[in-house]
């Protein structure tokens, strides 16, 4: 207890609880260490020894975080020879320090260009390692509506350069796309980059951060749920009749909806082909179970992002090899669905291809050749609706045929 007795280091401690910190996630605060240490050997540290003890144990579990950015072209290089079509870009600054990383796994590539909806969301989420810098995520949805990473990337923050940057290395990745949509929350930044690196593409914004803002703004939830459902509205005569109600409840979040721009949130005023993606929820998803792994060094994320998509791959190949459907397990849940709401439905043929579909009173026109309906469910789903089920009913013809490639279990 005496002051002239040698105490035990911060090192000495952080060798004690090295263990505590293997793997990713631990909660053990320095508050916890002063208490375990305590607890465990009767001594008193001070807050600043058991934060210098959890530096020192994390650092010879991951090694130094200056370390892992100096192993980071090495791993680069691998990277790419062990993943054919990989794509991997490290640009630095005059200090030779870290400024722009990049990375899209050749197997991401290769699906999108097959398999996925060409549906992208973009958005940035901190970092909360030694250097902080903001990680970059570029996402989409796969047949089976489920999360589909596409390519990361890390910059020192959410300004103009690093936006455009980040969306110039995926654009160099994937080429030109035909019919291309990108969806953001409202971040200036992403908008100018999108606008310049995808001049072809179309851009719409994430309807739970409007609807958000929306409540912050005007703290109404009566105007919350008519933007939610003016937002969803197939029809335009529909949006019309609900963003109607909206603005007399309240004609400045009207305006305010306005001047974001309506084609911008409202499914029915698209320019572009958004399917059934309307949200930024699928990067959310995977900031939210990143969240740990924010703290690693560089080199330790990058490796946990590969990592997730190894594992991600392997499971949903084993799980699309187990399906006997020839839509995806969602896709078929939706048009069973779909076609159970069809039963009661009355078609009357206006030629072999055309009909009009009758419900209590409502009535819709279907195209079977040009895969239309008047509901627009069909035009914007790339599913069929429950009247163009009813049609395929009535001239006999698989509705299954009707349905994007996307959704295949192929």
């Amino acid at each position: 207890m005496s002051r002239d007795n040698r105490h035990a280091s911060s090192w000495l401690i952080g060798e004690s609880i090295r263990e505590t910190y293997q793997g990713v996630g631990c909660e053990f605060r320095p508050k916890d260490i002063v208490a375990d240490i305590r607890k465990q050997y009767g001594i008193q540290i001070s807050y600043d020894k058991a934060w210098r003890a959890k530096e020192l144990a994390l650092g010879s579990i991951r090694g130094s975080p200056e370390e892992s950015y100096n192993t980071l072209p090495s791993y680069c290089y691998v990277l790419e020879q062990k993943n054919p079509g990989t794509i991997t870009d490290i640009v630095t600054d005059c200090d030779n320090q870290l400024k722009y990383f990049f990375m899209s796994i050749g197997a991401s590539l290769a699906g999108f260009h097959t398999s996925i909806r060409p549906v992208v969301a973009v958005d940035g989420t901190f970092l909360k390692a030694k250097y902080l810098g903001t990680l970059f995520i570029a996402a989409c949805k796969d047949g089976n509506n489920q999360i589909y990473p596409l390519a990361f990337g890390i910059g020192d923050s959410e300004n103009d350069a690093s936006w455009e940057w980040f969306l110039q290395k995926l654009h160099d990745a994937l080429g030109h796309i035909d019919d291309l949509f990108v969806i953001s929350d409202r971040h200036g930044s992403i908008e100018k980059a999108v606008h310049k690196v995808f001049p072809h593409a179309r851009h719409g914004v994430c309807t739970y951060h409007v609807g958000q803002n929306l409540k912050t703004k005007f703290k109404n939830p009566a105007i919350h749920k008519l933007f939610h459902d003016a937002a969803h509205a197939y029809r335009v005569l529909e949006f019309s009749f609900i963003f109607g109600q909206l603005e007399m409840i309240d004609p400045r979040a009207a305006r305010y909806l306005m001047d974001i721009g309506v084609d911008q949130w409202a499914r029915s005023y698209s320019t572009g082909k958004r399917y059934n993606i309307v949200t930024t929820g699928i990067v959310e998803s995977l900031n939210a179970m990143l969240k740990n792994a924010r703290d690693l060094p560089v080199l330790q994320l990058v490796e946990k992002l590969r990592n997730l998509l190894q594992k991600w791959f392997v499971t949903r190949q084993q799980q699309a090899m187990s399906m006997s459907t020839e839509l995806t397990m969602w896709a078929d849940g939706e048009l069973r669905s779909r076609y159970n709401m069809s039963a009661t439905y009355l078609v009357e043929p206006i030629n072999s291809k055309e009909c009009n579909v009758n419900y209590v009173g409502i009535s819709a026109q279907v195209n079977l050749d040009t895969r239309s309906c008047t509901c627009r469910q069909f035009d914007l789903d790339h599913i069929p609706c429950a009247h163009a089920i009813a049609a395929c009913r009535f001239y006999n013809i698989s509705c299954y045929t009707l349905c994007s490639k996307y959704f295949t279990t192929k």
